[in-house]
């Protein structure tokens, strides 16, 4: 049996690492920029598109997407606290 939330966790830290923690993220846990460092540029809607394709290379579906944005939120809004 496979742990799904384990895998989607793996899949936002992936997403965190990939763009080294720069994301900008409001407080009510919105994500306003990203910065993609295969592209070297901050992006408004980039975050969707990243996510999309660390969750293609971790073989998961397309309504799995939003299962990972949201624990991206979550590990970023936890960094923020501490």
């Amino acid at each position: 049996m496979v742990n799904f939330e384990k895998i989607y966790q793996r899949v936002a830290l992936q997403v965190v690492q990939r763009c080294h923690g720069a994301i900008k993220i409001t407080k009510h846990g919105k994500i306003i920029q990203v910065y993609d460092v295969k592209r070297h540029i901050w992006s408004h809607g980039l975050a969707g598109l990243i996510i999309k394709e660390e969750c293609r290379n971790a073989d998961l579906k397309e309504w799995e997407f939003a299962n990972v944005r949201n624990y991206v939120i979550q590990e970023l809004l936890g960094k923020s606290k501490t």
